[in-house]
């Protein structure tokens, strides 16, 4: 008999193992699903433009290539320093744009270009692949073939140089190019600037290396796109994506708070104001009020907004978060319903009126449920995007959500560009979920009402 029992009891424990080997497995595998998305939408915004339309796609973007291209000028001579200045950015920016155009598949992230004359350094000026991408998509060669000729038309040049960044210093002071740096592209290049975008400055080398850090530089110029894309409005062409976050900062921020301190406020009075039998019946006033479907009030809300002025402006963004969401309000119910009421009887024998007893005994108490209602609203109406949408036609205006889908609807967008915006709204909400991880399963666990 013992015998039997000590099997049965190794038998026991070797299947309790193996479930626990199978459940780990399971969830892991789970993880690494939906955990995919994201990381195929990092992946995706580190690549250049060639390698994102790749068939099958590669989960891991391609090494990042930064190319450096010197161009000779001594021997040349020219009536001024304007004029050797000129000529170098003529060379310079059929460089740039020749090499990202031609080579776009090559995954070169970087392009820079120094003007050498007499063995220092007249000229210098780098360019990151997306920046280059953009003055194609957006800037000064919006639709237009990138030709010579095309881009070395009137003054386009001059606003491409403005706009990329240069360096001259005719007495020859600026950095001298990397030595030791490999050759790979040497052939292709010299063969597209003799060919397709001579240069007046005599190509002597092409240098390259490994920066894989520059794939992370994109970011930079996803969040300056908008300020290419809508140049008109000042608001965005001076910040850029950081004015959608700022909108988006905005309505989020004030609806936390009120929702924290309207629906608090409710739940304070129908637990400790009204009586058994009225108070059910506001509870189910607000309860009632998450039934109705959006879309059945959606109209008559939006031209009640209009007619009292609040549509295209922050008011339309904000009012609505003024009616407390039902859900908070019966959380609130329920943990103050779980206060002893001694504490409310001691205090109201001293004279404490109805505000001290909100403000000094419910609410302090109520930190877990605060930070609960708090994240939850911020997750809630972080992704927003309807009524945003709906009331909204100013571009500055925009939230995060309104803002990718004008910006996805462009035809100038690329999708890596499209993925990196996508992953920087992502981001927040990601980062806060794990760091407040455990103050909201606290929260969940001391917002329970007892039944």
């Amino acid at each position: 008999m013992q015998q039997t029992g000590k099997k049965n009891k190794n038998r026991w424990r070797r299947s309790e193992s193996f479930l626990k080997i199978v459940a780990a497995v399971i969830s892991l595998l789970f993880a690494a699903l939906m955990l995919y998305p994201l990381i195929f939408a990092i992946s995706s915004s580190m690549k250049d433009n060639a390698k994102i339309y790749e068939v099958p796609p590669k989960l891991l973007p391609d090494a990042a290539n930064s190319v450096s291209l010197v161009l000779d000028y001594t021997g040349m001579e020219f009536d001024s320093e304007e004029q050797m200045k000129d000529a170098m950015m003529k060379d310079n920016v059929l460089a740039m744009f020749g090499v990202n155009y031609k080579l776009s598949d090559q995954s070169i992230m970087e392009i820079q270009v120094y003007g050498m004359k007499d063995g220092k350094t007249v000229f210098h000026s780098r360019a990151h692949q997306m920046k280059l991408q953009m003055e194609r998509d957006y800037g000064v060669y919006k639709s237009t073939a990138i030709k010579k000729e095309v881009l070395l038309h009137g003054d386009r040049y001059l606003r491409a140089n403005e706009s990329i960044g240069y360096e001259f210093d005719a007495s020859g002071g600026l950095k001298l190019p990397e030595q030791g740096l490999s050759d790979h592209f040497l052939e292709p290049v010299s063969s597209l600037l003799s060919e397709k975008y001579s240069t007046s400055g005599t190509l002597v080398s092409v240098g390259d290396q490994v920066k894989n850090l520059l794939n992370l530089e994109s970011f930079k110029y996803y969040l300056e796109m908008p300020g290419y894309i809508y140049p008109n409005n000042e608001r965005i062409a001076h910040m850029g994506f950081m004015t959608f976050v700022i909108n988006s900062v905005i309505v989020i921020g004030f609806a936390m708070a009120a929702q924290v301190i309207l629906c608090s406020i409710c739940a304070f009075v129908i637990s400790r104001q009204l009586s058994e039998r009225a108070a059910k019946l506001v509870l189910l006033f607000f309860l009632g009020g998450m039934m109705i479907p959006f879309a059945s009030i959606m109209l008559p809300q939006l031209i009640m907004y209009r007619e009292m002025g609040a549509y295209n402006n922050y008011a339309a963004l904000l009012l609505p978060f003024l009616y407390p969401y039902g859900f908070y309000v019966y959380l609130y119910k329920g943990f103050f319903d779980q206060i002893p009421g001694s504490y409310f009887e001691a205090a109201s024998l001293d004279g404490a009126g109805s505000l001290y007893l909100y403000s000094k005994i419910c609410m302090p108490l109520s930190k877990p449920i605060i930070s609960l209602i708090a994240l939850q609203t911020f997750i809630g109406n972080w992704n927003d995007f309807f009524w945003a949408w709906l009331v909204t036609e100013d571009q500055s205006l925009w939230t995060l959500n309104v803002a990718l889908y004008n910006i996805s609807n462009n035809a100038g967008t690329k999708q890596n560009a499209l993925m990196g915006l996508s992953v920087v709204t992502v981001l927040p909400v990601i980062i806060l979920s794990i760091l407040f991880s455990k103050q909201l399963k606290q929260s969940i666990v001391a917002s329970g009402v007892k039944g």
